[in-house]
């Protein structure tokens, strides 16, 4: 968490000068200077920073707009005065899930529940782009392994494959490598009762391969890089108060 000094060399005239005029003048000047630190990290700061941080980044709305929110500070006791800047998780899993990341991003740590996305389920086929739309995971369109038919493992396997292909679904196929969310891309039935497919490789378990995350301390750097902009604009706002007051 930053904090702001007032008492300041750089501050300490203009917080003598508020401190003379309309007993809300002084916390006023104070709460603008934080909000207006919060809404810099939101609109600009965040996003520098995971932009100088991260190797990739996916998504940029991810670290600005809506997906940014501030809670502002409020009241007039400059002792308790704060505020706040974090992610929103509202929306579908696959945000929440991004926010769960942005958390191991700060602070460092083992992902080893879950699963991740393969380069298979993004656009172009690579690990440097968003997933597509239509692969994102969703547990009502994906088809059951279960089957009341008779038959060995290979042909129940054979035929989830065919209706992976037939009804343009993801199913899950459990391996010694993972738990795999494919899709089958093609199929062709040969001599012999044979078939050739082609499968596409949408998302794995996490519990075989975890994720060591170093932490990279984006959003606290953010804060460092708004917090240095604080003496100018407590300056700004201080002014302002001087000039309201002083009509």
């Amino acid at each position: 968490m930053k904090s702001f000094d007032v008492n300041s060399e750089a501050a300490i005239q203009l917080t003598a000068k508020l401190g003379s005029l309309h007993r809300s003048a002084f916390p006023s000047a104070v709460r603008n200077t934080l909000n207006d630190a919060a809404f810099q990290m939101k609109k600009k700061e965040i996003l520098n920073s995971a932009q100088k941080n991260f190797h990739t980044i996916r998504s940029k709305s991810l670290f600005t707009g809506r997906r940014v929110v501030v809670k502002k500070a409020n009241g007039w006791d400059v002792n308790v005065l704060k505020s706040v800047v974090g992610f929103s998780d509202a929306g579908d899993a696959s945000v929440r899930a991004a926010v769960e990341g942005l958390e191991k991003q700060e602070t460092g740590g083992i992902v080893n529940t879950g699963s991740r996305y393969l380069k298979g389920s993004r656009i172009k086929s690579s690990n440097s782009r968003k997933v597509k739309r239509g692969n994102y995971y969703d547990r009502g369109n994906v088809i059951s392994g279960r089957s009341k038919r008779g038959g060995t493992r290979k042909s129940k396997f054979v035929s989830r494959m065919y209706r992976s292909y037939k009804e343009k679904k993801p199913f899950f196929m459990n391996s010694m490598k993972g738990n795999f969310l494919v899709r089958t891309v093609s199929f062709r039935k040969l001599k012999g009762n044979k078939v050739k497919t082609k499968l596409r490789f949408l998302m794995m378990s996490r519990d075989k391969t975890p994720v060591q995350i170093k932490p990279t301390r984006f959003m606290s750097k953010a804060g460092i890089s708004a917090s240095i902009q604080m003496p100018k604009m407590y300056k700004n706002n201080a002014e302002f108060q001087i000039k309201k007051h002083l009509k």
